[in-house]
């Protein structure tokens, strides 16, 4: 039956399994290498089944298989994705809701983003973490169809949009066309959802509408399921990138040059793993007609008429070649923490680079989330354009991700400001621009942000900081009233001292408000 693309016949209720499954042609390009790179993040079970190390020249398919699952993998994609992750959250965005302000929908939302418990901020780390890994991933937000009276019976029914992350291994086609202003516009979906037993559904998306298919694991047959509106006019769905690529609805993965490299240590580490059984497991070398048992104390039994140059021996490897693939092994992790720019971070010995080196290093992570961090924030504002429009109302909020991302080695840093304190500048400038710098590098705040904090705690502890004033007053008066008159008894004098003491005079305070002190007590040891 021939299918036309751009028009499907609603009345017939099959449809061609090759058209529902038909894929743009960067999605064949790019799709084993997606399965790689998602696997690579996953690792475990998902990274054995990928069957991503390299079998021997005749190796039997037991022996690759027992291979296999001797090797753990070094996940260095996960950690990386999650230390970025960490870094690009760890202040909040902030997001000015504008006039969505009002609506009775958006707490919902943010506390339940998805429909299935999870908070609009955790959806949008998950996004920002598959986006690093694919290059992208797709946002699609919709709304439920069912059809109430009024917006009481909607809120009840807590009827609202609601968003769904895609990875781009389960985005099967798109299109973007340009505009007349020059801009290009998504005008073409298609996805994969959700797996259920051996059925898969696929839903395609238009301007005017959204039609639904089935596909049959089994017999690989399709089946047209439904088909309704499209009430926005438009594809309500966003591309997040990493990176973009000159290719629409591509990305460029953040750690996909990693990934590769994780996979040659995961191969050194099979190499490994096979050099300490072979040099502890020699392999026996005889005639057919030898017998001989394996084990502690085993015997050999030799043919009478044996040829002494046929005798059996043992083939044992130099275990030394391990040293040279655990070289091989920290050489390429020192390769991926310089492609990560996370040499000062991950690394869990003494660094070799200077101070000057961990500070541009720093800079370059730095600049590396702020771009990703920009990418995020335009992709965010898309995303609630399309849930004002289903709101019925325009988005004029504002989104704002942190694009300063102070990533410094704060131990070192308050180590050399303590060691320039400890100098004891006389220039007061100069102390005081020490204090401000210490403090902002303990609380990671600007000396601007530390000042409104400040006035910020101030105004919320009104009453501590009276209390505390009324009491350092007391104690100022109780210093002030106490008196210090001349003593010419050396007793008298000693409890003097001691009442001074206990009320925190230091020893340069004491001798200057009684300067007979010395005069009174050599004339106290003359008499003794």
């Amino acid at each position: 039956m021939p299918v036309i693309r751009d028009r499907l016949i609603k009345g017939d209720s099959k449809y061609a399994v090759d058209y529902i499954t038909d894929a743009h042609a960067a999605y064949k390009y790019y799709y084993n290498r997606w399965q790689f790179l998602g696997d690579s993040y996953h690792g475990g079970y998902d990274y054995f089944m990928g069957r991503y190390m390299e079998p021997y020249y005749y190796e039997s398919r037991d022996d690759y298989e027992k291979r296999l699952r001797q090797v753990a993998l070094d996940n260095h994609v996960n950690s990386i994705t999650g230390i970025y992750t960490s870094f690009l959250f760890r202040k909040n965005p902030k997001r000015d809701a504008g006039s969505l302000a009002n609506n009775p929908n958006l707490e919902a939302f943010l506390k339940d983003a998805d429909l299935d418990g999870r908070s609009f901020d955790s959806f949008i780390k998950d996004v920002s973490t598959f986006a690093m890994v694919y290059g992208n991933c797709w946002v699609i937000i919709d709304k439920p169809t069912t059809q109430v009276n009024t917006r009481a019976e909607q809120l009840q029914q807590n009827i609202r949009p609601y968003v769904s992350m895609f990875t781009p291994d389960n985005v099967l086609d798109w299109k973007y066309e340009r505009q007349l202003n020059g801009s290009y516009e998504l005008t073409y979906l298609k996805v994969r959802e959700e797996i259920i037993e051996d059925e898969q559904y696929v839903r395609e998306y238009t301007k005017d509408e959204i039609n639904v298919y089935k596909i049959f694991g089994k017999d690989k047959r399709g089946e047209y399921v439904e088909t309704f509106a499209n009430t926005l006019g438009r594809i309500p769905a966003v591309c997040v990138y990493a990176k973009r690529s000159n290719i629409r609805g591509i990305g460029i993965s953040t750690v996909g040059d990693i990934a590769d490299f994780q996979k040659m240590i995961y191969e050194e580490y099979s190499e490994i793993e096979q050099i300490i059984r072979l040099t502890n497991h020699p392999t026996l070398v005889k005639t057919v007609d030898t017998e001989a048992s394996a084990g502690a104390g085993s015997i050999i039994q030799l043919p009478q008429n044996l040829d002494g140059a046929l005798r059996p021996y043992l083939l044992q490897p130099n275990g030394s070649s391990i040293e040279s693939v655990l070289n091989s092994i920290t050489r390429k992790i020192e390769a991926i923490d310089r492609m990560a720019c996370l040499g000062g971070i991950r690394s869990i010995e003494s660094r070799r680079l200077s101070g000057v080196g961990l500070q541009t290093e720093f800079q370059m992570l730095a600049a590396k989330l702020s771009d990703f961090a920009a990418n995020m924030e335009n992709a965010e504002e898309q995303i609630w354009d399309i849930w004002s429009q289903y709101e019925g109302s325009a988005f004029d909020g504002e989104i704002s991700y942190p694009r300063s991302f102070s990533i410094q080695d704060k131990a070192n840093d308050i180590e050399i400001l303590k060691m320039a304190k400890d100098a004891a500048p006389t220039n007061k400038m100069i102390t005081d621009k020490l204090d401000k710098m210490i403090l902002e590098t303990v609380t990671e705040k600007t000396w601007n942000e530390v000042k409104e904090w400040y006035e910020e705690w101030k105004s919320e502890n009104a009453e501590i900081m009276e209390e505390s004033e009324e009491e350092s007053e007391e104690e100022s008066e109780e210093e002030e009233s106490m008196e210090h008159p001349t003593q010419t008894d050396p007793a008298k004098l000693i409890a003097h001292i001691r009442e001074m003491i206990d009320q925190g005079y230091t020893d340069q305070q004491i001798r200057e408000l009684h300067p007979e002190i010395s005069t009174l007590l050599n004339n106290g040891e003359d008499q003794v």
